[in-house]
């Protein structure tokens, strides 16, 4: 079942409702007296973008024309940043460039609603961003909380269990968090995006290992956990739903459950993890991070998904007790776009 599935052609009506407070946000150079030429060439640039494997769906350029939304460039596959891409416009009455994530196999012709980045267009181009398509109007949190180190799934053999093989998105401390609550605050997503968790392992190469997708509540605290509960991996049957935890995170004690299910943790790592670890340097080997998702793969199964280009949010783990809070920082820029007139 697609959770996203009975909404993803009412691409218009979220066009039209997104548009409002985008209009007001963009720079000038989409508001420009001479409207788009039908048959002007223009350029896209682009900032923070990776390419994205084609396993992960294809990113691709539309331009809203009236009631129409016209198909004018595909993104090329891979790794890396982006490079400059060309468009025709194709339309007089063109107003608005999008760049949305289609998922793989994608048999529709309209867009689907995972839009990355939006921008009004002008006679002078058009800047492109994620605010209002990706998230809401708000920016991305700056200053989002802590997560701790804990477990719970294993206290039946006493305490303390492994508290280090746990990471769980809320603080002993709510008043050292910004807005006073022991949960994590993030900015609400729009209906095409959701986010997700992850451990990384710091050496070569790197391991990503999801904890779980999850969404804020209306006052934007994640106060409910995520697709995944405890995880495969934290030795209890019915993972999703047992437990007390109310916030995301996760816990990788034993693979008992684990095994039976036919899931290996990536990496090859021995259990209980230790996200507190240092090499021998003194080099934190895990670091936190969160990504940004379409919410087309939603339905993945544990483990199986691996990390969109959009990853706002990373902090290193560290040594330190349970009770220790580890400030989640906004570390990475979101992508934008800027689209201009291309010389012939």
């Amino acid at each position: 079942m697609n959770p996203i599935g009975n909404q993803h052609r009412a691409v218009m009506a979220f066009f039209a409702t997104a548009g409002i407070s985008a209009g007001l946000l963009l720079a000038a150079c989409g508001d420009s007296a001479s409207g788009p030429v039908m048959g002007q060439d223009y350029e896209i640039t682009f900032q923070n973008l990776d390419a994205i494997p084609p396993e992960q769906g294809t990113l691709v350029v539309w331009v809203v024309a009236g009631q129409d939304t016209l198909q004018v460039a595909t993104l090329p596959a891979g790794t890396g940043p982006v490079g400059p891409v060309t468009f025709e416009n194709p339309a007089e009455d063109a107003r608005e460039v999008l760049v949305t994530v289609e998922p793989p196999s994608d048999l529709n012709e309209g867009p689907w609603n995972s839009v990355l980045l939006r921008g009004n267009l002008g006679g002078g181009g058009a800047d492109l961003v994620t605010q209002d398509v990706v998230h809401s109007s708000l920016p991305l949190q700056e200053n989002p909380g802590a997560h701790s180190l804990f477990t719970t799934s294993n206290n039946s053999e006493g305490y303390p269990s492994a508290e280090n093989a746990g990471l769980w998105l809320f603080t002993l401390i709510p008043s050292d968090n910004v807005h006073g609550t022991r949960e994590v605050r993030l900015t609400p997503l729009t209906p095409g995006w959701t986010y997700e968790g992850w451990i990384v392992w710091q050496g070569e190469p790197k391991v990503w290992i999801s904890y779980g997708k999850y969404r804020p509540d209306e006052a934007g605290l994640l106060s409910s956990r995520d697709d995944s509960g405890t995880g495969p991996f934290g030795g209890t049957e019915d993972f999703r739903n047992a437990g007390v935890e109310d916030v995301p995170g996760e816990e990788w004690t034993s693979d008992e459950i684990a095994v039976q299910l036919g899931i290996e943790l990536p990496g090859g790592f021995a259990l209980p993890l230790a996200l507190d670890s240092v090499d021998s340097s003194g080099k934190v080997m895990w670091h936190h991070a969160i990504s940004i998702e379409p919410a087309f793969d939603l339905v993945e199964g544990p483990l199986e998904g691996k990390p969109f280009v959009v990853r706002p949010y990373e902090n290193e783990i560290g040594v330190g007790g349970p009770g220790v809070p580890r400030v989640i920082r906004l570390a990475h820029d979101p992508p934008t776009g800027a689209v201009r007139p291309a010389s012939r």
